[in-house]
């Protein structure tokens, strides 16, 4: 690698290992301040959210900019990773996915108990909800904006019906145009969903124009197709000890793997990865952090596939 790029990549993990690191701190702030919430409740919330990429945090972070409000951005942050841990709950239940491992280790209804699980996914989704209601310095519209925005990722059109989809597939009344349709609509709803909260709410922190947001949103959607792909891949190519979480968990659903095989799945997951490329760079963003963090998240999860390239050498 160039040292310029090489530079530059360096720069690019120490702001993103630095932010990581704040927000981290900022969830111990708000978990910390539970009291007087029963304490197992506080501690199941707390090894739920001890961990994970913080894919979505940071990119919300990177889309909202250097001149947004870093106290609203951070919040924002946390209630953000709260949905989306308080997802990842639901989604191990033994009634969904019936999952034991998550992020290395076991999943909140192993460790503390089904009940408990539950209560903690809801416990942190009001929690998000009071974090962006209580958000410091910001007008009454962005404050509502953003709580619209985790209220619609967690509902009918986002996570909620994902997850009914994905478990129990498209009924007679659902109209859909084939498999690919199938396939594409509850990536968004599972997958997509929580990657657009995260561009449209950094979006409203950082003033973003009209155009600028709905290049970034078809960002996110393309990007959500291609996280859901890869995670496919390595679900059924890898092993639990280099996911760190439970695999061939989707054996017998209907996933763009299953249906059109793993070099297809792998072309699509590229050529998805560009088109994402392309809207970040008709944005006007600086593609580069944005390019870091991609690679470190998708390579893992195809460096498996056989004569996977990096992620940046879709582009």
């Amino acid at each position: 690698m160039h040292r310029q790029a090489r530079n530059k990549a360096g720069l690019a993990s120490d702001a993103q290992a630095g932010f990581v690191r704040s927000l981290d701190a900022r969830i111990l702030h708000h978990l910390s301040h539970l009291s007087p919430a029963p304490a197992r409740l506080v501690e199941a919330a707390r090894d739920a959210m001890g961990s994970g990429k913080r894919l979505r945090p940071y990119l919300l972070h990177l889309v909202a900019g250097d001149d947004a409000d870093g106290c609203a951005v951070l919040d924002m942050a946390v209630a953000l990773e709260m949905v989306h841990t308080a997802s990842l709950i639901v989604d191990d239940l033994p009634s969904m996915d019936n999952a034991t491992l998550r992020r290395g280790r076991p999943t909140t209804h192993a460790r503390f108990g089904e009940a408990t699980a539950i209560l903690t996914a809801i416990g942190l989704l009001n929690q998000a909800i009071s974090i962006a209601n209580g958000l410091p310095g910001l007008a009454d519209g962005q404050r509502g904006a953003l709580v619209a925005i985790l209220s619609g990722v967690m509902g009918w059109q986002g996570l909620v019906a994902g997850q009914e989809l994905d478990l129990n597939g498209f009924s007679d009344a659902d109209q859909t145009d084939g498999a690919l349709d199938r396939i594409t609509r509850i990536n968004a709803l599972k997958t997509g969903a929580l990657l657009c909260a995260a561009v449209e709410a950094g979006a409203i922190l950082g003033g973003r124009a009209d155009e600028e947001r709905s290049l970034l949103r078809r960002f996110g959607e393309d990007l959500g197709q291609a996280f859901q792909i890869a995670d496919d891949l390595a679900d059924m190519l890898s092993d639990s000890a280099a996911t760190g979480k439970d695999c061939r968990q989707d054996i017998g659903k209907e996933t763009y793997l299953a249906v059109f095989g793993a070099d297809e799945a792998l072309r699509r997951c590229r050529a998805l990865l560009a088109a994402a490329d392309d809207a970040l760079l008709g944005a006007g963003l600086d593609p580069g952090p944005f390019r870091h963090m991609i690679d470190a998240i998708f390579q893992p999860m195809l460096d498996r596939v056989p004569q996977a390239r990096p992620a940046s050498a879709a582009r």
